[in-house]
C-alpha cells in the first residue's frame, strides 16, 4: 500500500509538533505522569526553577513542575509543586525536604530524604520491657507528644556497646532499641538519650536531649519536614557577627589581663612554687620526726593498752561490788533502820524544824559513809578490807536500831521526862554534826587519793 505525498508530510507535521511540545513541557518542567502532584511551602528556594530533578536517595524519582511565590505579608512562602515519576515510590509520613547542589557549582533539585532509623541503648532491667512497635514518647513545650515508634530491638552483652555507652550502662547486657520518629517537622540532634517509662499501664520509649532541653513542638500543616535553604548572604552574616563576638570577647579578656594582672599573676605563681618548696621541705622534716620519735609513740601506745586494761579491772571490780548480797542486804538494812529513826525523832521533837535538822544530819552521816565504802571498794579488790567495811557498817545499822528501840520506849514517858531526854538528843545532834565533819574530811582525803591513782 502506498501513501500519497500529502499524507507523510502531514504525519511529520504532527511528530515534530508531538516533539515539540515534550520539549516545551520538559524545558517548563512538565512532565506526561499522571502521578499525583505534591506540593510543598519553603521560605526561601535559593534559586531552583521548574524543571529541577527530585531524588530520593541520590536516585532521580520525580520532577519540579511549578514554583510561584505566595506573598501574604509575614507569612508570604515559596510554592512548589512536584511529581513522582517512578512507578512504585512513596514518600514516607515526616520524610525530610531539601534543596541540594550537585557539586560546587551544579544545577540544584530537590532532595527528600526518609525518616532514618535511630538507635539507644538501655540497661536491660525486668522493671520495664519494651518490645517491638512500641510508641516513642517525647516532651515538646509543656507536654509529652508520641513522636515515634520502635523498629527493632536486640539484647547485647556490655563488651559489644560502643565504648561512649558503656559507662552508662550498668548490666551485663543492655537494650539496643531501633526507633524512628515520624513526627512532621520535629528536627532532633543526632545524639538523644532515652529510658522506659510506663504511662497508663502501656510501656513507651521517652528520649531527650543529652542536655534536656525541651524542644518547640512544630507548627506546620504539612505531613513532610520541609528545611529551608541557606544563603551565602546568610552564612557571611553569621559569620561576620561571630567574628564580631569574638573580637569583643578578645578585647574583654585583654582589658582584664593587663600588665598589672600579669604581674600579680606571676608573683601568685612564684608564690605557689615557694610554698610548694617549703611544704615539701616541712614533710620531710615530718618524716623524719616521726622515724625518730617511733619508739615514744610505740611506748605511748603500751601504755593506752595498759590503762584500757585497768579501767576493765576497775569496771569488773564496780560489778563485783555493787552484785555482792552482802553488801547489798546490809546497805539495805542500814536505809530501814535510818527511817525508823526518822520517825520516832518526830514524834519525839515537838519541833520540826529541828527534826528535820537532825534527820538531814544523819541522812549525811550514812551518804558520806557509804561515798567512802564506794571509794575503797573503787580504789581496792581487798576481801578483808571488804569485810571490815561491811562490819562497820552492820554496826551502824545496829546501833540505829538500838536507838530506834529506845525511842519507842523514850516515847512513854512523862512529858518532864521528856524534857530530859530533849538535852541528852540536843548533845546527840551536836556529835552528829561533828561526825559529819569528819566524814567530810574523810571523803575529800579519799576523793584525793582516787585522783592519784
Amino acid at each position: 500500500m502506498k501513501f500519497s505525498s500529502s499524507f507523510k508530510v502531514g504525519l511529520l507535521t504532527l511528530i515534530a509538533l508531538v516533539l515539540l511540545l515534550g520539549v516545551v513541557l520538559r524545558v517548563k518542567g512538565r512532565s506526561f505522569s499522571s502521578a499525583e502532584r505534591v506540593e510543598i511551602r519553603f521560605n526561601d528556594v535559593n534559586g531552583m526553577r521548574p524543571g529541577a530533578g527530585v531524588q530520593m536517595m541520590g536516585l532521580k524519582v520525580g520532577q519540579v513542575e511549578e514554583i510561584a511565590p505566595v506573598i501574604d505579608g509575614s507569612n508570604s512562602y515559596v510554592k512548589v509543586k512536584f511529581v513522582i515519576t517512578e512507578p512504585n515510590i512513596e514518600i514516607p509520613k515526616a520524610s525530610m525536604f531539601s534543596i541540594q547542589q550537585s557539586g560546587l557549582i551544579g544545577e540544584l533539585f530537590l532532595e527528600i530524604t526518609p525518616p532514618k532509623v535511630r538507635t539507644l541503648y538501655l540497661p536491660m532491667t525486668s522493671k520495664d520491657i519494651l518490645y517491638q512497635d512500641d510508641p516513642v514518647q517525647m516532651k515538646l513545650d509543656d507536654s509529652f507528644y508520641d513522636v515515634g515508634m520502635i523498629k527493632h530491638i536486640d539484647i547485647i552483652a556490655k563488651d559489644a556497646l560502643p565504648y561512649n555507652f558503656r559507662e552508662d550502662i550498668k548490666t551485663n547486657h543492655a537494650y539496643k532499641v531501633d526507633y524512628m520518629v515520624n513526627l512532621p517537622g520535629l528536627i532532633l540532634p543526632e545524639f538523644m538519650k532515652g529510658t522506659a517509662v510506663k504511662v497508663s499501664g502501656k510501656t513507651k520509649l521517652r528520649i531527650s536531649t543529652l542536655d534536656d532541653v525541651v524542644l518547640p513542638y512544630p507548627k506546620q500543616t504539612s505531613p513532610y519536614t520541609v528545611v529551608n535553604p541557606m544563603r551565602i548572604a546568610d552564612f557571611m552574616d553569621w559569620q561576620y557577627k561571630a567574628a564580631e563576638s569574638l573580637t569583643e570577647t578578645n578585647r574583654k579578656i585583654n582589658e582584664l589581663l593587663s600588665d598589672e594582672v600579669i604581674a600579680e599573676l606571676k608573683m601568685s605563681v612564684a608564690n605557689v612554687n615557694s610554698l610548694t618548696a617549703q611544704t615539701s621541705d616541712m614533710m620531710t622534716k615530718l618524716n623524719e620526726l616521726i622515724d625518730a620519735s617511733k619508739g615514744d609513740l610505740e611506748k605511748l601506745m603500751k601504755m593506752a593498752d595498759q590503762t584500757s586494761t585497768d579501767f576493765h579491772k576497775l569496771s569488773a571490780n564496780i560489778n563485783y561490788l555493787i552484785g555482792d548480797p552482802e553488801v547489798k542486804n546490809t546497805i539495805t538494812s542500814a536505809t530501814g533502820s535510818l527511817a525508823k529513826l526518822s520517825d520516832n525523832l518526830n514524834k519525839i521533837m515537838g519541833n520540826e524544824q529541828e527534826s528535820k535538822q537532825m534527820a538531814a544530819d544523819i541522812r549525811a552521816v550514812i551518804h558520806n559513809l557509804n561515798e567512802i565504802s564506794r571509794f575503797v571498794s573503787t580504789l581496792t579488790t581487798d576481801n578483808q578490807l571488804k569485810s571490815d567495811l561491811t562490819k562497820t557498817i552492820n554496826n551502824i545499822n545496829n546501833a540505829m536500831v538500838e536507838i530506834s528501840t529506845t525511842l519507842d520506849t523514850v516515847n512513854k514517858l512523862t512529858p518532864e521526862n521528856k524534857t530530859e531526854l530533849q538535852k541528852i538528843i540536843d548533845d546527840t545532834s551536836t556529835t552528829t554534826s561533828n561526825l559529819k565533819k569528819f566524814s567530810e574530811k574523810l571523803n575529800k582525803r579519799f576523793l584525793l587519793f582516787r585522783l592519784m591513782f
